[in-house]
């Protein structure tokens, strides 16, 4: 068992920042460097989650055979013992006897230990005994009576004693052999311990690494089933790693890495399981939980972190993005879990950094506006979107985002559920005419020429041929019809101008630009928040409708807030 208190792990922790090898370190340096690698990654293994490992499923199967195999096999040692000092057999099957007993001796010391080598101790050192107290008898009985033993059984019974004392000492050389043999079982298995914890815990956070994280998610998976219970997965990014790689160094690089760490375990409960994913993702599973307790938890790890950074002093925008999911609410296996969380954590990044998103299925929130005798259609949608969403990567995430502020918008609009809904799937499908450009011009590196320009913003006139089925459900068509007019009657494709526009394709209007305002593009880097803002106040009552002008930036500030 590799159990500590929270504190010894708290103190461990603390020295995992100076404590950095190279396996060349490892495999080329002396002796006394592979030790000092060995014992501080030994010292991380059992700082996290060595008393987690213990209590595994397979680690209870591992221990319960154990405990048969020593039951048996001490069992049949201890027969073999009381059957030799019996002294009822013939010699030869006693020295067929005593074979084994020496063999059995040794295993046990080499199999089990010190356990396993106190028994053969025990019963060597009684056996010993046993053979120096019968040879000064025999001795003694030989000099007292040595007149009366007939001289053809003296000259035998002269060697009897000596016999008797090279089998103590055999015994006794037993005893030094099984004492050894435990000792070097101990410290083969220490070593084998050492490697094994290399193996799957990352050497610079103490934590665990990417490939044995996907064995735990597994069990705990299997142990989610057999309790009818959940498990939660958060991913959590650094935002702006690179950059402050190359901005600050390696080295301190390192540090935040390591000082992350130190977050997220703080953070966490002792059941909760704490990996390094890869480079500076970091990923926690939490059983038997559910969205408000993982909420709770993604708070104190914000707080902490705001707190270490300042601490520390890293720079003021080192923030963390946040994506989590839940199994089986909505994951329904190991991969949907880890494909989920990931998604959510790239949404999180895409909203502005320094943001938390919970996973969501788009295409099930889209599936729930059509009827049943729509499967048809949706399916032929659903397939469009797919397509668009391979030929631009932005125009996903974009419609997400869009949708994200347009549903806020409308809530402060007093929008009841329906309107709400249907707005919701309006900004979702709102590009997806976007299928019909060419896929160089949605993904060129350059501004686009006067004619590239024209072709893409026909992109909501072929929205609307591709939903003609839709046609009954006007105010959707007409939201992505005219989301692209301008108030003030210089948009496109029509050209209408203040309330002739829907009122929610003005909301998807200043959505949809401020979204573009704020995201890099091959041609052009995004704006920041507060440049955004500034264009949407720059062109309210010209491009942009004042009141959702008004509307939208309340709704940013009070979020900024």
């Amino acid at each position: 068992m590799f159990l500590h208190s929270r504190k010894e792990r708290e103190n461990v922790v603390g020295k995992r920042e100076t404590q950095f090898f190279s396996l060349g370190d490892l495999f080329l340096g002396n002796t006394k460097t592979k030790k000092k690698f060995l014992d501080a990654n030994a010292a991380s293994a059992d700082l996290y989650y060595f008393d987690d490992i213990n209590s595994k499923p397979w680690s209870h199967k591992l221990k319960t055979m154990v405990n048969k195999l020593f039951l048996i096999t001490t069992i049949v040692y201890l027969i073999i013992v009381l059957i030799q000092a019996s002294g009822r057999l013939s010699v030869e099957y006693r020295g067929l006897l005593a074979i084994l007993e020496v063999g059995l001796s040794i295993f046990i010391s080499y199999r089990f230990a010190y356990l396993g080598m106190s028994i053969s101790v025990v019963t060597n050192t009684i056996a010993s005994v046993h053979f120096f107290r019968s040879s000064m008898l025999l001795s003694g009985y030989i000099f007292k009576n040595a007149h009366q033993i007939p001289d053809n059984m003296m000259y035998g019974a002269s060697f009897a004693p000596p016999l008797l004392i090279n089998l103590a000492f055999m015994r006794i050389s037993l005893v030094v052999v099984s004492v050894l043999v435990a000792y070097i079982s101990t410290q083969n298995s220490k070593q084998i311990h050492k490697l094994e914890r290399i193996a799957f815990i990352d050497g610079l956070t103490g934590l665990y690494n990417h490939r044995y994280f996907h064995t735990l998610i597994e069990e705990k998976i299997e142990v989610a089933d057999s309790r009818n219970s959940s498990l939660g997965m958060i991913m959590i990014d650094i935002d702006n790693f690179k950059n402050f790689n190359n901005t600050h160094g390696r080295n301190e690089g390192d540090r935040l890495l390591v000082k992350t760490a130190q977050v997220l375990f703080n953070e966490s409960k002792k059941s909760d399981v704490v990996s390094r994913y890869g480079g500076d993702d970091f990923a926690v599973l939490i059983s038997e939980t559910n969205k408000n307790d993982i909420l709770w938890v993604i708070e104190r790890i914000k707080k902490s972190y705001k707190e270490m950074t300042e601490m520390q002093r890293f720079p003021e925008d080192t923030t963390i993005s946040i994506g989590y999911s839940i199994y089986p609410d909505f994951a329904n296996n190991k991969e949907d879990l880890i494909t989920q969380a990931n998604s959510a954590l790239y949404q999180a990044k895409n909203k502005g950094k320094n943001n938390v998103q919970l996973y969501r299925n788009i295409f099930k929130e889209i599936r729930a506006f059509f009827n049943s005798d729509e499967n048809q259609l949706f399916g032929g949608i659903m397939v469009l979107l797919s397509t668009v969403y391979a030929k631009d990567r932005y125009t996903f995430n974009h419609s997400e985002r869009v949708m994200e502020y347009s549903v806020k918008t409308g809530e402060a609009l007093g929008f009841d559920e329906n309107r709400l809904r249907e707005l919701k799937i309006a900004a979702l499908l709102h590009d997806i005419g976007k299928v019909e450009v060419p896929e160089e011009i949605l993904n060129k590196s350059e501004p686009l020429t006067g004619s590239e320009r024209s072709l893409l913003r026909q992109h909501p006139n072929y929205s609307i041929n591709i939903l003609e089925p839709l046609a009954d459900k006007k105010s959707l068509i007409d939201t992505i019809k005219y989301h692209h007019e301008r108030y003030d009657g210089k948009g496109y494709p029509h050209g209408i101008k203040g309330d002739e526009i829907p009122l929610e394709a003005r909301i998807l209007c200043v959505a949809d630009a401020y979204d573009a305002m704020l995201s890099n593009r091959p041609y052009r880097k995004g704006m920041k928040k507060e440049e955004a803002i500034e264009e949407l106040l720059a062109k309210s009552g010209t491009q942009f409708d004042p009141l959702i002008v008004d509307t939208f930036i309340n709704i940013l500030l009070n979020e900024k807030n």
